[in-house]
């Protein structure tokens, strides 16, 4: 039996100090329909894509797995095709090794950042060599990435991503337009900070052409549980047809908690705060269990945002969620874990 919390709204109040007036507060953005989010190939079905090199039980570049199709019900099943494929094998296109080492220790995340219909492949550095910058590479429609020293490549500046104290992300995941302002390119929702001013979630506002981000917003939400330690938790996000939806977990704790139809309200002085209802999916969920990529996608098509982890050891399994309501339980259902490759 999972431990739940009834769905509250949450909007609290501002915990850094104002910055210079900028724009008007934004328009409350409409549902967007569209393509299934994740999918790679165009077959209906989410697909998982995880980063390999040292410690990650996978060889060095981008491993893509396309979903399976239930041959019964046509939706996924939560289980990918494998062994997965390594997509990275030509580099990020600025490491200039043109190398699948240059994917070590980066993070990536899929959609449409060139604008087009396909979904596309966003790597970011929150440290090493390349920390604090990123590259979009275009994605070729079937689950692979293009080549990118072919001008299927833009990078994305440390400049870009900075937030009002000058820290880089330590994470980023794919926002949409949870701010409601649709320019044809995702935005991204990140957290950053440091020991003296703090961590927060941080909104970054794309500015309608691949790569380019600036001047992001600081989000004034606390933690799922009141907080504001947010270095201790990571994010996945996808988007359904009621909205943009975020799974945020801290793993000392074991918390796994859920927003749905995910909002940014910008306050007009640099600050914003994401509008949501909140669930708490689980507690005690691979409590201290390192994981390599947390990555969300309704997978089954039910409407209710899903899990797939993936672990130092190179496995993965599927965490199909069920049943969310103001005033019941939850099931979480677990697929058995296999190696990806």
């Amino acid at each position: 039996m999972l431990a739940w919390t009834a769905p509250v709204a949450l909007a609290l109040t501002a915990l850094a100090p104002a910055l210079p007036a900028q724009a008007a507060a934004k328009p409350t953005p409409a549902v967007t329909a569209g393509p299934v989010d994740k999918d790679l190939n165009g077959d209906g079905v989410p697909d998982l894509v995880t980063v390999g090199g040292p410690g990650t039980g996978l060889g060095s570049g981008v491993w893509s797995a396309l979903g399976v199709k239930s041959r019964k019900t046509g939706v996924g099943t939560g289980q990918v095709q494998t062994p997965a494929t390594n997509i990275g094998l030509r580099g990020n296109g600025f490491g200039g090794t043109y190398s699948a080492a240059e994917f070590d220790g980066g993070q990536v995340i899929t959609g449409r950042f060139f604008g087009g219909t396909e979904e596309d492949f966003l790597v970011y550095y929150p440290d090493g060599v390349y920390a604090g910058n990123g590259a979009v590479i275009k994605g070729a429609g079937d689950g692979t990435m293009l080549d990118p020293v072919s001008g299927n490549q833009v990078n994305i500046g440390l400049d870009n991503l900075l937030d009002a104290n000058g820290n880089s992300p330590l994470t980023l995941v794919n926002g949409y337009v949870a701010d409601g302002v649709d320019n044809g390119i995702p935005d991204l929702i990140g957290i950053s900070g440091d020991a003296t001013n703090g961590y927060r979630l941080g909104y970054h506002p794309s500015f309608g052409a691949a790569g380019l981000y600036f001047g992001t917003t600081t989000l004034n939400n606390s933690t799922p549980t009141g907080g504001s330690d947010w270095q201790n938790w990571s994010i996945a996000s996808t988007e359904t047809a009621s909205g943009v939806a975020l799974f945020l977990r801290n793993a000392t704790t074991g918390d796994l908690y859920l927003w749905t139809g995910v909002t940014m309200v910008d306050n007009g002085d640099g600050t914003g705060t994401l509008t949501h209802t909140q669930y708490q999916v689980a507690a005690n969920w691979n409590t201290g269990v390192a994981i390599s990529t947390l990555w969300a996608a309704d997978i089954n098509a039910d409407g209710t945002p899903d899990l797939w982890t993936v672990l130092p050891d190179g496995t993965y399994r599927a965490y199909l969620i069920s049943g969310l309501s103001n005033s019941g339980t939850a099931t979480v259902t677990a697929t058995r874990a296999q190696r990806l490759a």
